[in-house]
């Protein structure tokens, strides 16, 4: 979509205002993972699941922080009217929160998605961990983009935490679910990095969903003619 420039550089100040605001909570939550991803590096049984247990939990806590602080307190904070007094359209404010978390967000997650492959590719642990790691990140990410959506777009608080706890709790049981496909809870122990059927398909799967939550909701943002 096309935006004139007073409409991009408007965009680009929301952004800005979203980052300055929730840059030193992001400090911290990057130096934890940093923290976990030595502690995978170790390759030492305990080592290992308690970083990777610690990348999970930062990377779904930073998700839900920041999606709840820039929307939903801003929202009962009651913000709106304050920015329908400023130049900006419904569309401006719209890209200005989906840009500013999912920038706010992809630090840490290519952080995470970086280190690890290069842990795995560059020390002992077994590389077929790779195809594993990728798939529940990428997972991670179909979670949060779903969150930050329907927070954007659903104006009820009670739906918006329905929809964080039920996506957190099927963390747990498709890193269980992808470890019992066969195509790919084989090669986990392995140096064999193989992107089998079930792999792309799910990876696939992942992708489209995110790309279709996004263009719903930017379709029906595009319809608005006001804030209400």
């Amino acid at each position: 979509m096309n935006h004139p420039t007073s409409s991009i550089d408007m965009i680009k100040l929301l952004v800005i205002k979203d980052w300055q605001i929730y840059q030193k909570q992001l400090a911290g939550y990057v130096a934890g993972m940093l923290l976990a991803l030595s502690l995978v590096g170790m390759g030492k049984p305990w080592s290992f699941a308690a970083g990777s247990l610690l990348l999970l939990v930062l990377l779904t806590v930073i998700g839900q922080f920041a999606i709840q602080t820039s929307v939903v307190t801003e929202r009962k904070e009651q913000t709106l009217p304050f920015i329908m007094s400023l130049p900006v359209a419904p569309m401006d404010f719209y890209w200005g929160k989906l840009l500013a978390n999912l920038a706010i967000y992809l630090v840490p997650f290519t952080l995470v998605t970086g280190g690890t492959a290069a842990l795995v590719l560059s020390t002992p642990l077994p590389d077929g961990l790779l195809v594993w790691f990728l798939l529940i990140y990428c997972f991670l990410l179909m979670c949060f983009c779903v969150t930050l959506c329907i927070a954007i777009a659903v104006e009820s608080e009670g739906w918006n935490m329905f929809t964080m706890m039920a996506l957190m709790t099927l963390v747990g049981p498709y890193i269980y679910g992808i470890g019992r496909v066969a195509a790919i809870g084989t090669n986990l122990n392995t140096n064999n990095i193989v992107w089998s059927a079930p792999a792309v398909g799910l990876l696939t799967g992942e992708l489209a969903v995110i790309a279709i939550v996004l263009g719903v909701t930017s379709w029906i943002h595009a319809r608005k003619t006001s804030f209400l």
